[in-house]
């Protein structure tokens, strides 16, 4: 299968590092690594799960949370995908969702919470008043969490509003700590903070953006604060900046810092800012690995919507990711790889040549793509930027239109819904949904076959059996054509999906189907 690559590779790393049951000689004894996982606050409401990956070798024991305040994803999703890392000795503790609640609603503070309990990172105890507990259930479990688990080291991975580095507030507004390292200065601590530094800024091209190093320490009664003054650890705040940034960006930022911060701890042995889920196994309960990209080009609502269609699907991990991530070592990871609406043109110029190249690698390997509106445009064979992995000419151009002059035939107005009708070949892909059915239409391309040298015929799953006309030369252009096609490109398979039913109330579903489509078509 296309994920073999991968999987012989993270096979073989966690072997080296873990010592796992291969052979490595006769009367070799390696150390075992041992992996825990529980419930935070068991049968509470809110519990939410905590991982433990002990190496078994002598090492540094390093807690990360996430998610503590509920609105700053990118710390819950990086903490999620660091707690895979091969690690090569001590031992590294994770809890990604700590306010998951809050994570659910995109809320900062604890839904339905006392007040003066809701803001959960200002719930810790504090050095300045010795009889302070914790309040509130939450900072309760996990305060009691730390003090068993007894980190020498603990990351807080959150968000800021603003780039620090340019905010400039109003008179009496409190300046954003947005892309920054927050620490209590001293030598250990700043030498790692200035590398964490100095290595995600190496990926921010805007200089308001760069990371700044703050080290006046975290505010009382946070989680890192009372961990350095009142247990005396090693504790910091990683910020990145949610406004101006797609989440895969600022993910990939909190991995960056923490594979610089575990490796000079030498915790691990490998640069793993590309790993984003576990190494598959062979268990027979393999996860369907799926990325959505969530960058320039596309639509963030759209990706959300993609999400939300995906995650009914108790067998899919699904993944966030942008430009940076469309390389083969983070492809290699995942099953299928889908692009939603947007401009298909934007698309293809923010992923680059190189990650063009990665993607249609990643097909002819085995891999599959789900393209929807522009993501259907990005997969077509028409255009200079396309990355031709199916057959799709697209129905463009300008036209002369009286009284209004040339005009882009692609462009048919606003958001509506059109009728499609599953083909044979549909109904197998798409057999829970009716045969007609009134879906989201937003100038998603009408195809016809392009004959691309290298391309093999494309197959209707579903035809456009009605239309919509905003110029008289886009008249019975898009009836009685494609809305949905699939293709073969290499070992791997594409599904185009012209109209947006991850947009169309009760045809979410159908994202699902598609995605399990292209997977089906390599076991």
């Amino acid at each position: 299968m296309f994920r073999h690559t991968f999987r012989t590779f993270a096979f073989c790393l966690f072997a080296t590092v873990f010592g796992t049951d291969v052979g490595f000689g006769q009367g070799l004894a390696t150390p075992v690594s041992r992996l825990e996982t529980g419930m935070l606050g068991a049968g509470r409401p809110w519990q939410t799960p905590y991982y433990i990956n002990d190496s078994n070798v002598d090492g540094p024991t390093v807690l990360i949370t996430g998610g503590i305040h509920g609105n700053e994803p990118a710390g819950a999703r990086a903490a999620e995908q660091i707690r895979h890392w091969p690690i090569a000795r001590g031992k590294l503790i994770v809890v990604p969702r700590v306010n998951r609640f809050g994570l659910d609603r995109n809320t900062r503070f604890i839904p339905n919470s006392m007040d003066e309990q809701k803001d959960l990172n200002r719930n810790f105890p504090s050095s300045e008043d010795p009889s302070r507990l914790p309040r509130g259930e939450i900072a309760s479990a996990l305060w009691d969490f730390v003090v068993e688990q007894d980190p020498q080291w603990v990351f807080d991975l959150h968000e800021g509003y603003e780039f620090n580095r340019s905010h400039q507030p109003k008179a009496g507004k409190e300046k954003s700590v947005g892309s920054s390292v927050i620490y209590a200065k001293n030598e250990t601590l700043h030498e790692l903070a200035q590398s964490m530094q100095l290595v995600v800024n190496r990926t921010v091209t805007n200089p308001d953006r760069k990371f700044v190093l703050l080290g006046r320490g975290p505010k009382l009664t946070t989680l890192a604060n009372a961990s350095r003054t009142v247990l005396r650890k090693n504790a910091m705040i990683l910020e990145t900046t949610y406004n101006f940034q797609r989440l895969p960006t600022r993910t990939r930022q909190h991995r960056t810092m923490m594979d610089v911060a575990l490796r000079r701890l030498g915790m691990i042995e490998v640069d793993c800012v590309d790993v984003v889920v576990a190494p598959r196994t062979d268990d027979g309960d393999a996860q369907v690995v799926v990325g959505i990209y969530d960058d320039s080009g596309c639509s963030e609502g759209g990706a959300n919507n993609i999400e939300l269609a995906l995650r009914d699907s108790h067998q899919t991990t699904v993944v966030r990711l942008g430009s940076r991530d469309m390389r083969p070592q983070v492809l290699d990871q995942l099953d299928v790889m889908v692009f939603g609406g947007g401009s298909g043109s934007k698309q293809a110029a923010s992923i680059g040549k190189e990650g063009a190249e990665a993607v249609r690698s990643f097909v002819a390997a085995g891999g599959g793509y789900v393209g929807i509106c522009g993501g259907a445009y990005l997969c077509s064979a028409y255009y200079d930027w396309s990355l031709n992995l199916v057959d799709t000419h697209v129905f463009t151009g300008s036209r002369d239109v009286e009284g209004h002059g040339p005009a882009p035939m692609w462009v048919r107005g606003e958001t509506t819904h059109v009728e499609v009708q599953l083909t044979d070949e549909g109904r197998t892909v798409f057999a829970d949904f009716p045969d007609r059915m009134k879906v989201k239409y937003h100038n998603g391309p009408i195809v016809s076959p392009r004959l691309f040298p290298g391309l093999t015929p494309y197959t209707p799953l579903a035809i456009y059996r009605s239309e919509q006309v905003l110029h008289p030369p886009q008249k019975g252009t898009m009836i009685d054509t494609p809305a949905i096609v699939s293709g073969k490109f290499g070992e791997g398979q594409v599904i185009s999906i012209s109209p947006h039913p991850e947009a169309t109330a009760g045809l979410e579903p159908m994202i699902a189907a598609a995605v399990n489509a292209v997977v089906r078509s390599h076991d």
